[in-house]
């Protein structure tokens, strides 16, 4: 009984440092009623090596269905890896209805809301050092 007791302190002692680690969001922008923010995350799959990203959020204040749409531009290295954003992979649109929240998270890497940083576990001479949402724009659906 006394080792069940141990345990679910230890455990309880575990939950509450976890807690105390998770990062609060930081606003990137706010506009026209969409509050924009990021997050960093650790990442880790069996399929890939342990990662820290950034996980996107966008949050509809409005009582309108909007539509968002985006260019996003990263530099890794201080280099901008990301030219003429505005065609191809790198242009990002999503729907919102009244008051909903959207964020992205570890399931769907490598998608619009989901900006790869880091390697936890791999060391690579590669890091995100800065990232933009170009060309933000909301409109009313």
């Amino acid at each position: 009984m006394r080792s069940i007791i141990v345990l679910l302190y230890l455990f309880g002692i575990n939950s509450f440092s976890i807690g105390q680690a998770q990062k609060e969001w930081t606003l990137y922008k706010s506009i026209q009623g969409v509050n924009v923010s990021f997050q960093e995350m650790n990442y880790s799959t069996n399929d890939a090596p342990a990662q820290v990203a950034y996980i996107i959020k966008f949050e509809n204040t409005t009582n309108q269905s909007l539509t968002i749409s985006w260019d996003l531009a990263v530099w890794y290295n201080n280099e901008k890896l990301s030219h003429d954003v505005s065609e191809g992979e790198n242009h990002y649109v999503i729907d919102l209805l009244p008051n909903q929240t959207v964020l992205g998270d570890c399931s769907t890497p490598f998608g619009a809301l989901y900006i790869f940083k880091d390697f936890i576990t791999y060391v690579s001479p590669t890091k995100l050092t800065k990232f933009e949402f170009e060309n933000l724009q909301v409109a009313i659906k």
